[in-house]
């Protein structure tokens, strides 16, 4: 059996944790929300961070205690059962790549037509091409691509933020209201906050190749989104003191707008490299942790077996990829017939958050889930205060679920197109486990799902000893008498 490889250590960890979250359309939702409400926005930014950090911790608790590349779906499978993990992945993560991947590409194509005047469709595939090829090279090609890449994103918002706030520009600060809206709206914009950390978790499906993933996988999620708390609102506090916030407010490019203001033409150009970098590497993190959630569920028979196909050579999940760049092709060819600029946008990110807000409800109800069913596991990275954070995270997110967009006319929208996704993912799991006979709700055995893990895994470094590792092949094969039985 052809195993993934183990070979990233805490800063290809981070590098994925981070690298979703500061994409194209992050930074959209950056500039949008500071142009809209002012300074003030860095209310709802800090009410994000707070939720997006019990739900953090709740993956680190079930990465370390399931460190299986099937993530959310190897974690729901013993709490849930089945069906509710095929909707979890699906619902979650694949929507997510087919609603915002397309977009981020969509995004670095305009940005790079208005820097060279290159057609911004052609660019787009060309980057999609590139990004496929570099993940079908190794993972160790993803880390040597991905490290780089956001640490200076990073470093350039937070240099532009600064710049901004202490008047470090030749250009001339401008008299912003600190709040720029009402109370109302602001309270309203808990979507557009809380999409400026969503995806942290991109670094759990990596966990059969991260080194000790009990310990790396939950710090690079913590650190990771305080970290962009940090950075973004540098940066909008210093956009904010220079850019017309209407202007910020209306443009598809609100970011680019107010690193122009800050630094004129130069300001802008550097923005607009940013943001096709920050595409680039969303895809990538697309690319890798995608194709493993996929992988995982195919290993316990939850979709084709063609999914869990590896690379023999650079042992990788590329039957996966194919299928995740097909999605993001798809959306990019809707995204750019379609020409609905900020308003598109917004509403395909208002979709897929509602489906990942789903999952990341369901990620926490595994958590109590399977500490009230399994009170004696090895959990190596346990929740603080439980379950104090997974209550406070499952009500948040249902709260931002109900309220995702502002007005109702258009959250009836956003609920019904994410109802008929979840709704026809729902029915496709019902058939498949039919035809396969499976059931549909009955939870798997704990020690049969950490058994598979740990037989197609490398060694996890010590967490698990070589006892355990023969241990858990012998319950793997007896499970899976048992259940064939």
């Amino acid at each position: 059996m052809t195993k993934l490889k183990r070979s990233l250590g805490f800063g290809a960890a981070y590098a994925a944790s981070t690298g979703l979250v500061v994409s194209g359309t992050a930074m959209v939702s950056l500039g949008n929300g500071f142009g809209t409400g002012g300074l003030a926005f860095a209310i709802p930014a800090f009410i994000g961070l707070i939720i997006i950090t019990m739900v953090a911790i709740s993956y680190g608790e079930l990465a370390s205690m399931l460190p299986g590349g099937g993530m959310v779906g190897e974690y729901t499978l013993p709490a849930l059962g089945r069906l509710m993990a095929i909707i979890a992945v699906l619902g979650g993560y694949l929507v997510l790549v087919s609603a915002d991947g397309g977009t981020q590409l969509l995004v670095a194509g305009d940005s790079f037509e208005s820097l060279t005047g290159f057609p911004a469709p052609a660019f787009s595939f060309l980057l999609l091409a590139v990004l496929l090829t570099l993940n079908l090279s190794g993972v160790d090609i993803f880390a040597r691509v991905q490290i780089p890449l956001v640490f200076g994103m990073m470093g350039i918002l937070a240099i532009m933020g600064l710049a901004g706030v202490f008047g470090l520009s030749s250009s001339e600060p401008v008299d912003n209201p600190v709040l720029n809206t009402d109370w109302g709206t602001l309270a309203s914009m808990g979507a557009v906050a809380i999409w400026l950390y969503i995806g942290m978790e991109f670094v759990a499906p990596l966990a059969e190749e991260v080194k000790r993933p009990w310990k790396n996988i939950p710090l690079a999620m913590v650190v990771g989104v305080f970290t962009i708390f940090l950075v973004d609102v540098l940066f909008g506090w210093g956009a904010t003191r220079f850019a017309d916030l209407a202007e910020m407010a209306g443009s598809s490019i609100p970011h680019v707008v107010g690193a122009t203001a800050i630094f004129g033409a130069t300001g802008g150009l550097i923005m607009t490299l940013v943001t096709i970098l920050a595409s680039f590497s969303t895809g990538n993190s697309y690319l890798a942790a995608i194709p493993r959630m996929l992988y995982g569920l195919a290993n316990e028979g939850l979709l084709p077996k063609w999914f869990a196909k590896v690379s023999r050579r650079t042992r990788v999940p590329w039957a996966g990829m194919l299928v995740t760049a097909g999605c993001m092709a798809s959306v990019l060819l809707y995204s750019t017939f379609a020409e609905g600029g900020i308003d598109l946008i917004l509403n395909l990110i208002s979709i897929a958050c509602t489906t990942w807000l789903l999952s990341y409800i369901i990620a926490q109800i595994d958590v109590i889930v399977l500490r009230r069913r399994y009170p004696n596991a090895k959990r190596p990275f346990k929740t603080p205060l439980y379950p104090l954070p997974q209550i406070i995270g499952i009500a948040s997110c249902a709260y931002l679920i109900a309220f995702i967009v502002p007005e109702m006319e258009q959250r009836l929208v956003v609920w019904g197109t994410a109802g008929i996704i979840i709704a026809a993912i729902a029915l496709f799991g019902i058939v498949w486990l039919k035809r396969n006979r499976l059931p549909l709700f009955t939870p798997t055995d704990l020690t049969h799902t950490q058994a598979n893990i740990v037989v197609r895994s490398e060694d996890l470094g010590g967490e698990y000893t070589a006892a355990e590792a023969v241990a858990a092949r012998g319950e793997a094969v007896t499970a899976e008498g048992a259940e064939g039985r």
